[in-house]
């Protein structure tokens, strides 16, 4: 299936808000951001190595961790205006809600987290609420988003998007696969140079 009807809604400038050629960038664009996602993930699963203090490892595991999170936010805004996953399920439901059973992605799950996402998002990760900056972890505790839980959804949400890439385009998204077993490996020599 290539692309998808152009619907009639329209804007305020009286621009169709949906064709063929959005859908079909918009369908790049969140395959790409959920590679990412799942990159990040396996990195994030590979740090499970021990941190010393504030060394690189630990540094990087924050960084993975905000690059991760604001991709999330990213992907699951929920606004007319933004060309998110949620833009592809209005545009073709059909199409997404198919993928997304395949991949074992529960879409009413996902609009659960996609909600907790927008008050870490508005409090304390993007903006800095005046009430939220007394005790800016609340809104991560509320969101309870543990790692297991965002690992599953990164990967369910990554072979949701290669299944309704493949089904766009005709062909299968390229990309390399990281493991993240290069960590350990960065970590023991980071041990054995400190013990030399």
């Amino acid at each position: 299936m290539r692309g998808v009807r152009q619907m009639m809604e329209r804007g305020s400038q009286g621009v169709a808000l949906h064709s063929d050629e959005r859908f079909n960038r918009t369908v790049e664009r969140i395959a790409s951001e959920a590679f990412w996602l799942r990159t990040y993930q396996a990195a994030i699963n590979g740090m499970r190595v021990e941190a010393v203090g504030l060394d690189f490892f630990r540094v990087s595991l924050n960084a993975l961790k905000d690059a991760r999170l604001i991709r999330m936010i990213r992907v699951l805004e929920d606004d007319s205006e933004t060309a998110s996953f949620w833009y592809l399920l209005r545009c073709n439901g059909p199409l997404i809600d198919r993928a997304a059973r395949k991949a074992g992605l529960d879409l009413a799950e996902l609009k659960q987290i996609a909600a907790r996402l927008r008050g870490i998002r508005n409090k304390t990760f993007v903006h800095i609420d005046k009430d939220g900056v007394f005790d800016p972890q609340q809104y991560y505790r509320d969101a309870s988003l543990t790692n297991d839980k965002v690992a599953k959804f990164c990967d369910r949400l990554w072979e949701t998007m290669k299944d309704v890439y493949l089904s766009v385009h005709g062909k299968e998204l390229e990309h390399d696969v990281y493991s993240g077993e290069d960590i350990k490996v960065l970590a023991r020599l980071r041990d054995e140079a400190e013990s030399a």
